[in-house]
């Protein structure tokens, strides 16, 4: 169950925005990083070469948002998609006046749809979905499961900190104490997920 720089750090160059993409992920270049260590120095040095990736998929990114000023950004359906025009704001920032005036002051109707689909959100069709994706920790996912109403039947949160502290024996078999503060801290476990 080890994924991510853990994973990557034995030499196995396995990575889920390459060998099942999503979200678009094919069609932009990157690298992905391997060592061939096992240890801790080795996820170091996996996570540093992300960075420099990840760098790659930001500059490429900004250059389609460039090029995409003035095309669509959000899902035109009226029922998902929040009401009226949101626009960045002169601060660059949050929503631009205009789309607020319009929703505080200018239609209620918009108002009451806007109020009923922050608050109650929009109806999901029965049925389940199990999404992965490719962390800077590793593999998470989410289990949804969908009885046909607003809220979700059930839910179940795929954290990689949970399976990455299971391999901590067998990281320091043979070591130090002092070996094992740096085999946990080269895991990079957030607690909150183990625990969930």
């Amino acid at each position: 169950g080890v994924t991510g720089p853990m994973l990557r750090a034995t030499g196995y160059g396995w990575d889920l925005r390459k060998k099942q993409p999503y979200c678009g992920y094919e069609t932009y270049e990157f690298d992905v990083c391997t060592w061939d260590t096992s240890d801790a120095y080795g996820r170091f040095r996996v996570r540093l070469d992300e960075m420099w990736q990840s760098l790659r998929i930001v500059e490429q990114c900004a250059e389609r948002l460039e090029a995409s000023i003035g095309q669509p950004v959000m899902v035109e359906d009226a029922h998902l998609g929040w009401p009226a025009k949101l626009a960045v704001g002169p601060d660059g920032q949050g929503n631009s006046h205009e789309h607020i005036k319009h929703i505080m002051g200018e239609s209620m109707e918009a108002l009451i749809h806007h109020f009923k689909l922050v608050t109650e959100g929009f109806r999901v069709p029965v049925g389940q979905a199990y999404v992965p994706i490719e962390s800077p920790k590793g593999e998470i996912a989410c289990h949804v499961v969908s009885d046909g109403g607003r809220k979700p039947y059930r839910v179940h949160m795929r954290d990689p900190g949970f399976n990455h502290l299971q391999s901590v024996p067998i990281q320091c078999e043979g070591g130090m104490i002092a070996d094992v503060v740096v085999a946990i801290g080269s895991l990079d476990p957030v607690m909150g997920g183990v625990d969930r």
